[in-house]
């Protein structure tokens, strides 16, 4: 219940202060859950990309979140996954026909650019079968820096939803380090094309 009250604010906000727009909405897969990636630039992109998307999703969020007393209420009741222990909870929930959105970059981007992706994803996309859904945020980092003091206001923001991506074994496909990189770069770029 918390999860929905607070994506219908958001989105409220968002459209009034920042003229939300959501693209690719259709690109969202409708007989399968799925894992939702992102480039990640600022403070409002987690916001931006929960109330483009209306399936509830259990983000991975960074431990040291929830060290902050207010924050870590949020997080619960949004039903936020830790990122020390996330991993098996993250593959029991795509197991159960749950969502699951992380950032794959780990931190924001101080310039806005598109970082290094660490390859989580892909190894819950390629254990459990469900594809990855990669979205761009565009304008968040304008709109509200990781070394801005306050958003500026009225600054667009839209969310691209791209075509979902499976990273499936094949019978005789070894997951490794390089395999789970190689996926991992097919999502960045696809990511990185929605970014122009």
């Amino acid at each position: 219940m918390w999860y929905w009250f607070f994506r219908g604010l958001f989105l409220i906000l968002l459209k009034v202060f920042f003229k939300f727009k959501v693209e690719g909405i259709d690109n969202l897969p409708q007989k399968t859950n799925f894992i939702i990636v992102a480039n990640h630039a600022s403070y409002l992109d987690s916001l931006a990309l929960g109330a483009a998307v209306p399936r509830k999703i259990h983000w991975i969020a960074a431990g040291y979140l929830y060290r902050i007393g207010w924050l870590r209420i949020f997080l619960k009741r949004t039903d936020t996954l830790a990122l020390g222990n996330a991993s098996q909870r993250a593959f029991n929930l795509l197991k159960k026909g749950k969502n699951v959105g992380l950032f794959p970059e780990g931190q924001r981007s101080l310039d806005g650019s598109l970082g290094e992706f660490r390859t989580g994803a892909a190894l819950l996309a390629s254990k459990t079968g469900r594809p990855i859904v990669p979205c761009a945020i565009l304008g968040a980092h304008q709109a509200y820096s990781i070394n801005a003091k306050f958003p500026k206001l009225f600054f667009p923001i839209t969310v691209c939803i791209g075509k979902p991506l499976y990273i499936l074994k094949e019978f005789n496909d070894i997951i490794d380090d390089t395999y789970l990189k190689e996926g991992m770069l097919r999502v960045r770029d696809k990511i990185k094309g929605l970014l122009c």
